[in-house]
């Protein structure tokens, strides 16, 4: 069966025609608010289809077959080639949320709680803009809504260790009304202060185990290299952190690139939430900071993108912040964090008047 969807994400026109009703739903689940009704293919900006075992955007062709999980890695494949051509924006990994008309955003690198905090807030008589990721106009200043599907740790794995949690979709169209892009009133930056995690965390999923870059891999020192699957190529590579460790592994990962599915960063971070919240003032520059290594960066499929460098990023979204009031919060209960938020909120809504 053939499935036809259109999606309009932020200045890009999607259409998806697909012969794999999993992989169009996979992608639905997420992506189903940004849906729009369009019948002239020609007016499409990326154009994405699959026929058998063969992935195509905008008729270029990778074959995914021999993959452990094609329809995730065709997902991956599909939101990365998306989110790459989104040029004009910076992709900040942060939940948006707006009460009495002052956009809030929670921004925090992945496990540190913004999805949770952003649900209790959206329960509580915030209105919800996005989860997970902001996307700054890089011109204007503004963040433009986005209302992909909240993925939610479920109550019965809280207490379980971050790496194997799992979390369910709450589709956005459950509690997302139309929005138009805002400034920032509040920028709220999560971090974890307490953490001494120096350990960089990799999962490898290579074509096959008899493969050059996994042999280049195991001439590193000092880099310790695990079988995570006993039917598949599939690896975790874990090493103290190093910026000559890391070029490397780019560059390997570079050269062998016929021989590689996908490499990412794992989720390290696990902050205690049974201690209390904090909440400080900080000034734009340092919220700016912040952010930047946790930019959601993507590479795209169809060719070689121009990247901006980490310091100008950091300066115009510095720019961008100055009108802005922002803050430093550590992680803790979610009560005492949902409470640092409301205080910060109150004060800064006496303050304008």
């Amino acid at each position: 069966m053939l499935v036809k969807r259109t999606y309009q994400i932020l200045n890009k026109i999607v259409c998806l025609v697909c012969d794999n009703p999993e992989l169009a739903q996979a992608f639905h689940i997420d992506y189903q608010s940004f849906e729009i009704k369009k019948t002239d293919p020609d007016d499409c900006h990326i154009h994405i289809s699959q026929k058998g075992t063969y992935l195509a955007i905008n008729n270029k062709e990778l074959d995914i077959s021999g993959h452990p999980r094609p329809v995730h890695y065709a997902c991956q494949v599909i939101v990365s080639e998306i989110m790459a051509q989104l040029h004009d924006f910076y992709l900040i990994h942060a939940g948006v949320v707006k009460k009495e008309n002052i956009l809030i955003m929670l921004a925090g690198p992945p496990g540190i709680g913004k999805s949770t905090l952003t649900q209790k807030l959206v329960e509580n008589g915030f209105s919800f803009f996005s989860d997970d990721c902001a996307p700054l106009h890089k011109n204007s200043g503004l963040i433009h809504p986005f209302p992909r599907s909240m993925w939610i740790v479920g109550d019965s794995e809280k207490n379980i260790s971050i790496s194997v949690r799992s979390k369910k979709a709450i589709p956005a169209c459950q509690f997302y009304s139309h929005n138009i892009p805002e400034k920032p009133g509040m920028v709220i930056c999560l971090t974890d202060k307490s953490s001494k995690n120096h350990i960089i965390k990799l999962n490898l999923s290579l074509k096959n185990t008899n493969n050059p870059l996994l042999n280049d891999l195991k001439k590193i020192e000092k880099i310790h290299i695990h079988h995570r699957h006993p039917q598949y190529a599939e690896y975790q590579i874990c090493y103290e952190s190093s910026v000559s460790t890391t070029e490397t592994i780019k560059q390997l990962c570079a050269e062998h690139k016929k021989h590689l599915w996908q490499i990412y960063r794992i989720n390290i971070t696990q902050p205690s939430f049974d201690c209390q919240s904090s909440i400080t003032d900080i000034s734009a520059h340092q919220a700016a900071a912040y952010m930047i290594p946790e930019m959601k960066m993507f590479d795209t499929f169809l060719s070689s993108p121009k990247k901006e460098s980490a310091l100008q990023s950091m300066l115009t979204i510095c720019k961008h912040f100055k009108e802005s009031s922002c803050f430093d919060m550590t992680p803790g209960t979610l009560n005492s964090a949902y409470h640092c938020i409301l205080s910060a909120f109150n004060h800064f809504i006496d303050g304008k008047k």
